[in-house]
């Protein structure tokens, strides 16, 4: 049976990946999850980006069979992109890093994350990370031009040739605009859906 989601029409249930950027932890409460929950189940997982690669990858097997979309922030947003590859399910990259071993190699050696956790990130480990993989076909991307972290505008010129590419005023790295952005989503994963 399918349901209708503001005038999108879904499975049963859709079910939403949502994989945090570095430094990041899961909260139930915030403001991105409770926004995707009104179309969607949201699980969530925060990957320690200071281990290597492959290990990353492993903690979030175990989610991704549920997931019917993954959509990531930050290095999140990178690793989406890699995590799609692996499973053939859409993704929406949120203001995603491009380069991981350019953004992480800023934090090579021993430091606190935003949340005060100590992390060791090293120059080997970074070495571990590809780059962001576009897609065309699976793949859609949400940028805020104030990204303080990230530059936005590069962004938008390297990836807007690849693949779908939306942008919001203003805003922040952690992205201001989930709100707005969700018919995005609903209109992205019905083209997606429909194409499967």
């Amino acid at each position: 049976m399918r349901v209708i989601i503001h005038g999108v029409f879904f499975m049963d249930s859709l079910n939403i990946l949502y994989v945090h950027g570095f430094g990041s932890k899961v909260d139930p409460r915030s403001d991105k999850r409770i926004t995707l929950a009104n179309i969607a189940d949201v699980d969530a997982v925060a990957p320690d980006y200071s281990a290597p690669y492959p290990d990353v990858i492993a903690t979030v097997a175990p989610y991704l069979d549920k997931a019917d979309l993954l959509l990531g922030t930050s290095m999140g947003g990178f690793l989406v992109t890699r995590l799609s590859e692996l499973t053939g399910k859409p993704f929406v990259a949120v203001n995603p890093v491009l380069d991981p071993q350019k953004t992480l190699s800023k934090y090579i050696g021993t430091h606190q994350d935003h949340v005060g956790r100590t992390f060791t990130l090293t120059e080997q480990t970074v070495s571990t990370y590809p780059v962001f993989l576009p897609s065309s076909e699976k793949g859609m991307v949400l940028l805020d031009l104030g990204d303080e972290l990230l530059d936005s505008q590069q962004t938008k010129a390297a990836l807007e040739p690849l693949m779908p590419v939306h942008v919001f005023e203003g805003g922040s790295h952690r992205f201001s605009h989930m709100q707005e952005a969700l018919p995005l989503i609903e209109t992205f994963i019905q083209a997606v859906t429909s194409r499967s």
